[in-house]
Formats: structure tokens, C-alpha cells, sequence
């Protein structure tokens, strides 16, 4: 095998980690995974981050997320976004409620790396979603809506304009 050919076990896990970006990281000395949303995981986070979604969508139309942006946006939707880390991680949510401020930010940065592709697609699904909507509610002109020239003039049009 050449040099520039990789075992077909190291490209296998490599599709594996594109596939399912699961991570670990370490809270209180104990090593905690945190998965990629599978499907029906997903399909359940959805109702759980419906208001989530829709304030994120906010923030995105101008343009980049900040991380004070994303701070105060996990803040205000803090209920959610602790059922969302357990979900994804198989924790208690009382147990990540209870856990330090520097614990707390390293599991919810974890969290928001390896399940920001989910938070992508619904918004980007939705927006061109709402957009094919709106289109379809009010379709752009085209040749068979537009309005028609003005009328031809005939023998009927008065020589003056009225009231003279």
C-alpha cells in the first residue's frame, strides 16, 4: 500500500465521525459523551426547540452568531436547551442544572459543536421553506399576471377632456 492511501479502517472512521460527530468531554473527572442527535432524537428536539429555533433565526439575519449572542440566546431558553443537552448526552437534566459554571459552559459548547448541524438544517429548511411559501401565497408576476397596457384609442374617445 502507498503512502498516500489510508487504511480502509482509518477511512471507514473517518465516515463514521462525519457521519455522527459525537464527542467527549470531561466534567467533574468523569468522561461524558455528547451525540449528534439521531433521528427520532431529532424529531423529538424539535418541538422542544421550536421557540429556540425562532429566536436564532433572528439573531442569524444579521448575519454571524456571536458568542455573547448565543449566550444570552441558551440563557433565555435555558429550560430547553438543558432537556437538549440531556437528550443528547443520556445525563439526568437535574444533574447538568447542578453542575459549575465551567462544567456547565464546557458540556453546553460540546453540545452546541456537535449538534449545530441540527440547529442549521431546520433553519435553513425552514427559511426556504417560508420562502417557497410566501410564493406560492403570492407568486411574482409573469407574463400571463402582468397588468395589460393601457386600452387602444377608438373612435369613442371624446375629443376633450371632460369638465372643458
Amino acid at each position: 500500500m502507498s503512502e498516500q492511501q489510508a487504511p480502509a479502517a482509518d477511512v471507514a472512521a473517518s465516515d463514521v465521525e462525519t457521519l455522527f460527530p459525537d464527542e467527549a468531554v470531561t466534567i467533574e473527572g468523569e468522561e461524558i459523551l455528547v451525540r449528534e442527535f439521531r433521528y427520532l432524537e431529532g424529531l423529538r428536539a424539535i418541538t422542544l426547540a421550536r421557540p429556540l429555533f425562532a429566536d436564532l433565526a433572528k439573531i442569524l439575519e444579521g448575519g454571524e452568531i456571536d458568542a455573547l449572542a448565543l449566550d444570552g440566546l441558551i440563557a433565555e431558553h435555558h429550560e430547553a436547551w438543558i432537556q437538549l443537552m440531556a437528550i443528547s448526552t443520556g445525563e439526568p437534566a437535574a444533574w447538568i442544572e447542578g453542575l459549575r459554571d465551567r462544567d456547565g459552559q464546557a458540556l453546553s459548547m460540546t453540545f452546541w459543536r456537535v449538534n449545530s448541524g441540527f440547529f442549521m438544517r431546520r433553519l435553513v429548511f425552514g427559511g426556504a421553506l417560508a420562502r417557497a411559501m410566501r410564493q406560492m401565497v403570492s407568486p411574482s408576476p409573469s407574463a400571463s399576471s402582468s397588468t395589460p397596457s393601457s386600452p387602444a384609442a377608438t373612435d369613442a374617445t371624446p375629443a376633450s377632456s371632460p369638465g372643458d
